[in-house]
C-alpha cells in the first residue's frame, strides 16, 4: 500500500505543479497531512500507534528521520517532477530501493553481496537511458534532484529499521516528524521565493494537493515505516518494485505521458536493478534490535 501510495504522489504532483510551486506542495502536504495524522492518531484503533514519552536521543533520532524523509526528499522530488515530469521521476527517485541496500553496509553492517554492485551498475545505466541521452539542463537537473531524492529516502529506510524499534519511534511517530519538518521546510523555501500561496490554482490542482496530503503524506508515511519493521527485507524489496510502475501507468492514463524506446530500455534496467537489490538488507541485524521495551538503546549511532 506504501508503494502505491508513493507511486501515486509523483502523478499528483505533476497535477498539483498547475497553480502551485514545488515548496508550496511541500508545505499544504505537510500541514494537512499532519492535521489528518492527528486526527486519525484520535481513534481507538490507533492507540498503539500514538507517541510514546520520548528520551532525547531517540527525539535527536526522530528529528534526522523527519528530515531527511520529510523536507529534504519532499523538495527535491517535488522540484524534479516539474523539471523531468512524474514519470522519468518515479523510475529515478525509485532507486532509493537499490541505494537501500548499498547503505545497509555501513549503517547495519552488512556484507558487500555481488547482486548490489550488479544492480547498482543495471541503475545507472537505466538512469542514463531515462535521460533520453540527452544533456539539457531542464533533463539534467530533474534527474539530478530525483537522485538527491532517492538518496535521502534510501537513508531514511535504513535508518528508520535501525532506530524504530530500539528507541520505541512507532510509524505514526515518524510519520509526525516527517510531515511537521516538510512543512517548516518547505514553508522556509516558500517564503523565500514568495510562492507559499497558490497562483490560480484549478480544481484539479487543490484536489491532488489534498491526495498528497491524505494518501502518500499520512498514510504512507505510517504504512512505510510499519513495513520496514515488520517485513522480511526480501518482501520489502519486492513491494517497491510496484513504485514506478504504479506512476508509469497513471503518468500514461492521467498525464499522457509517454516514455521514449531508449527511456523505456532504461525504465526496465531500473526495475531490474531494484528486483535485483530487493531483499538485499537481511534481518541478520535482528538481535540488535530486539531488545526488550525496558532495555538500553544500542550506543552505535
Amino acid at each position: 500500500m506504501a508503494a502505491l501510495l508513493y507511486g501515486s504522489a509523483y502523478v499528483a504532483t505533476a497535477i498539483a505543479l498547475d497553480g502551485y510551486s514545488p515548496a508550496g506542495i511541500g508545505v499544504w502536504r505537510g500541514a494537512l497531512g499532519l492535521a489528518l495524522l492527528l486526527g486519525l492518531l484520535s481513534l481507538p484503533a490507533m492507540r498503539d500507534q500514538r507517541p510514546s514519552r520520548l528520551t532525547r536521543p531517540a527525539l535527536a533520532r526522530l528529528a534526522v528521520l523527519g528530515t531527511i524523509g520529510g523536507g529534504i526528499f519532499i523538495l527535491a522530488m517535488n522540484a524534479a517532477v516539474a523539471l523531468s515530469g512524474a514519470t522519468v521521476t518515479a523510475f529515478v527517485a525509485g532507486l532509493y530501493a537499490v541505494l537501500a541496500s548499498l547503505l545497509a553496509i555501513p549503517l547495519l553492517g552488512e556484507r558487500l553481496e555481488r547482486r548490489v554492485m550488479l544492480a547498482l551498475g543495471a541503475a545507472f545505466v537505466g538512469t542514463t537511458l531515462l535521460s533520453g541521452l540527452q544533456a539539457t539542463g531542464t533533463s539534467a537537473g530533474g534527474l539530478a534532484l530525483g537522485l538527491v531524492a532517492a538518496t535521502a529516502f534510501a537513508v531514511f529506510l535504513v535508518l528508520s529499521r535501525r532506530w524504530s524499534e530500539p528507541y520505541r519511534l512507532t510509524g505514526a511517530t515518524v510519520g509526525l516528524a516527517s510531515l511537521g519538518i516538510s512543512a517548516a521546510v518547505s514553508a522556509v523555501v516558500a517564503a523565500i521565493d514568495g510562492s507559499l500561496l497558490p497562483h490560480e490554482a484549478s480544481f484539479a490542482a487543490s484536489a491532488a494537493v489534498a491526495w498528497i496530503a491524505a494518501g502518500p503524506g499520512a498514510a504512507a508515511s505510517v504504512l512505510v515505516v510499519i513495513g520496514m519493521r515488520r517485513l522480511p527485507a526480501r518482501f520489502a524489496g519486492l513491494f517497491l518494485l510496484l513504485n514506478p510502475p504504479t506512476a508509469a501507468i497513471l503518468g500514461f492514463a492521467v498525464l499522457g505521458e509517454r516514455l521514449g524506446g531508449v527511456q523505456l530500455v532504461g525504465a526496465t534496467l531500473v526495475l531490474a536493478a531494484i528486483a535485483v537489490a530487493g531483499g538485499a538488507i537481511p534481518m541478520r541485524t535482528a538481535s540488535r534490535r530486539s531488545s526488550p521495551p525496558g532495555s538500553a538503546p544500542p550506543t552505535r549511532s
